[in-house]
């Protein structure tokens, strides 16, 4: 591939605000649309399944059932015009940087804007809703003119504060879904409680048919990919407490890094949520790219 795809995450700051740098990552991605996970009448065939009593008879398809004796319903992807929510994490813990001093807040933002742009180009509505010092809604999912500009005035604003817990922002943008749509959480899920709560909320939104998916950001110094250098670390959300500390000569680190994230990646797995892991130093089009090739394979 060639152009402006794969550019560096700390490079992207270097081509201006938001907005041009959604545009260049987007301009990198051959997967086109979102499409909604939706199935209806019409639209891209997706799958056979086996008929349940109550399906449309219509959507029966007769010549798998002359082949199997058995039958099967036809299952479509509908490219309707879903409500989609970007629910951002501002807790302080997002201000932590990698080497290159790009922080997880700020590659969110990246990503955020890139998938705004992709969903609006798609025909989605898109809201932005954030939690730090506590759960806000920053803008009704919406399509109309000037939508993109207003999401990535909120994502260029956001700023780190405060330590809440990812469930609230997950209710709050659950709430904003008048029908059926799509909740989308970028966050590191550093949650207090192990992540019960938020697993949770993810869960009563996907119960109710909408589609949730998270997106987990961590410095590759966090994931135990390179080592940090020693020194006091402390938790940005509890400043008060700190230890001394040389991250990548503690042997077991990297283990409870990749139990913890596993665990909650199986528990959202039980309940339907989609999750999907970017490392900041992951140029975002790349990692948008392979993650939407995935979801179409």
């Amino acid at each position: 591939m060639t152009g402006p795809d794969f550019i560096a995450p700390h490079l992207l700051e270097r081509l201006g605000g938001l907005d041009l740098i959604a545009r260049t990552v987007v301009s990198g991605l051959a997967t086109g649309q979102h499409r909604s996970t939706a199935q209806g009448a019409g639209g891209e065939f997706h799958r056979h399944r086996a008929y349940q009593q109550g399906d449309d008879l219509r959507n029966l398809d007769w010549r798998v059932y002359a082949r199997t004796d058995r039958l099967f319903v036809r299952e479509y992807r509908s490219d309707s015009n879903l409500q989609a929510y970007l629910v951002l994490d501002s807790t302080l813990s997002m201000s932590y940087a990698d080497r290159h001093g790009v922080t997880k807040r700020r590659y969110a933002a990246y990503l955020g804007a890139a998938l705004a742009h992709l969903m609006l180009r798609g025909g989605d509505h898109v809201g932005v809703a954030s939690y730090g010092e506590a759960p806000h809604l920053h803008l009704l999912a919406g399509r109309r003119a000037g939508q993109l500009q207003a999401v990535l005035r909120v994502l260029e604003r956001l700023e780190p504060s405060g330590r809440s817990g990812a469930a609230g922002g997950v209710d709050r943008a659950g709430m904003a879904l008048r029908r059926r749509g799509r909740l989308v959480l970028l966050s590191d899920l550093l949650e207090e409680d192990g992540g019960d709560a938020l697993v949770s909320s993810l869960g009563r939104v996907r119960a109710r048919g909408d589609e949730v998916i998270v997106l987990c950001i961590l410095t590759p110094e966090e994931r135990g990919e390179e080592p940090a250098p020693a020194g006091l670390v402390y938790d940005p959300e509890r400043p008060e407490i700190s230890v001394p500390a040389v991250p990548h000569d503690d042997a077991g680190y990297v283990e409870r890094v990749r139990t913890y994230y596993d665990g909650l990646a199986a528990r959202m797995a039980e309940v339907g949520v989609e999750f999907v892991s970017f490392s900041t130093t992951t140029p975002v089009d790349r990692g948008l790219d392979q993650w939407l090739r995935a979801r179409r394979s």
